[in-house]
């Protein structure tokens, strides 16, 4: 059985021109669904889910009026297969999962959401280092040099107090005091 799938998502497009190429295609059913700006999931599509079987083919005349997203097309696609049933795009005639190769479809819309996240996980790793590329460091500055620290460092070990080497180097006596803790 051929199943169309027919969405709009805004009120200034209709789903005449859809309905009528999908009929022109010789389905047997045509689910139509209409959303709204407030709504975020569209039950109709869930329903046709439900409503399919073995050897069914769920054909939309593009793929922008069944998912948003790539990762929202994966998953529709991994549905659609769990169920036996094949899906074909009228506007991308590449996404026809009857034809043969329809498994290869679906791994490779798989490896490309999966490059898109490395990609997405690198920028942001490249955003959260670029302070320091530019030689920013974050959060508050340092209260002291390297060489201060070894400085105080050194004072601490022949036995001067904090609050001596505090006022030295023009620091509190709890800077100096943290710094016992890397003698130990």
């Amino acid at each position: 059985m051929k199943i169309g799938y027919a969405r709009v998502s805004t009120k200034w497009y209709q789903s005449e021109l859809q309905i009528t190429e999908l009929e022109k295609q010789g389905c047997d059913k045509v689910w139509c669904e209409t959303l709204t700006d407030d709504q975020n999931s569209n039950h109709g599509l869930k329903d046709l889910l439900d409503q399919i079987s073995a050897g069914d083919t769920v054909i939309a005349t593009r793929l922008t009026s069944i998912a948003h997203s790539s990762a929202e097309f994966l998953y529709l696609l991994e549905k659609i297969q769990e169920k036996g049933a094949f899906f074909r795009s009228l506007a991308e005639p590449w996404v026809n999962t009857k034809e043969r190769g329809g498994d290869q479809i679906i791994e490779s819309i798989r490896g490309m959401i999966n490059f898109e996240m490395t990609l997405a996980s690198m920028e942001n790793k490249r955003e959260f280092n670029r302070p320091q590329i530019f030689g920013v460091s974050l959060g508050r500055p340092r209260k002291l040099t390297e060489q201060q620290k070894n400085e105080a460092m050194s004072l601490l070990r022949v036995g001067k107090s904090a609050a001596e080497i505090g006022r030295l180097l023009g620091v509190s006596r709890s800077t100096i005091s943290r710094l016992k803790n890397l003698l130990r």
